[in-house]
């Protein structure tokens, strides 16, 4: 989209605010989406976002094929992190019938992460050192949730995963609008960022409600993918 080619040039000029992450700000529950490809249903979504003993959140997602991908039907994830989102540990695997495939498991302290991730079929190690602001990349939207959202903000902050290493994330938030989702009508901000991984940059855009806990409503994928909520059970 055009909209990106100009912003690429202003987020390299301008100067990031450093990012303030609250997960307090986010609305806790269970949260259904649909996956859309040219307006046609290609998949489903759960996330479950709940707090965990000593201030910790967990994330938890299922993510339902409509065509089977690679074999497996569907993907599954866990995240737990810190009320500043700082990761704990990260976990995804496929899963075919009653078989889970683990593709990596990692836990994170004190500015490093180790674990194991599968590649071409072989399990290797993972030990890396990682910034102090890093968020695994499973949440860049949780945290986007968490910060202090105001039309025309931009900030920056890391992301790690065992794929791509580590990458930055810049975020720029739009103007308030109004959307509709399955799930409802709301007020949002539209915020776009970019994730800059080794060779090439990564476009997203997400809605999130103006309404404080904050919940996604929308997200645009760089394959063209866009993610709405169907269905919510917060808490």
């Amino acid at each position: 989209m055009f909209v990106f080619m100009a912003l690429s040039a202003a987020w390299c000029q301008a100067q990031q605010a450093p990012a303030v992450f609250n997960a307090q700000r986010i609305k806790l529950g269970t949260f259904t989406y649909r996956d859309l490809e040219h307006r046609n249903e290609v998949g489903r979504g759960i996330i479950t976002i709940k707090t965990a003993a000593a201030g910790k959140y967990v994330f938890r997602a299922k993510a339902t094929f409509a065509a089977d991908f690679q074999g497996f039907h569907s993907q599954q994830w866990e995240t737990v992190a810190t009320t500043a989102l700082e990761p704990v540990s990260a976990k995804l695997a496929f899963v075919r019938d009653s078989e889970i495939s683990s593709v990596f498991d990692l836990e994170y302290n004190s500015g490093s992460v180790t674990g194991f991730v599968i590649r071409h079929k072989e399990k290797q190690l993972v030990s890396a050192t990682v910034p102090t602001d890093i968020v695994d990349q499973r949440i860049d939207w949780a945290a986007i949730l968490s910060s202090n959202l105001e039309p025309g903000r931009k900030f920056e902050f890391s992301v790690y995963d065992p794929g791509t290493g580590i990458s930055r994330v810049a975020v720029q938030v739009d103007q308030l609008e109004e959307i509709r989702v399955p799930a409802g009508s709301f007020r949002a901000y539209r915020v776009l960022y970019q994730i800059e991984k080794a060779g090439t940059t990564e476009h997203y855009q997400i809605l999130v409600s103006q309404d404080s806990p904050h919940m996604m409503l929308r997200e645009e994928f760089p394959n063209g993918i866009i993610s709405e909520l169907v269905h919510m059970d917060s808490k």
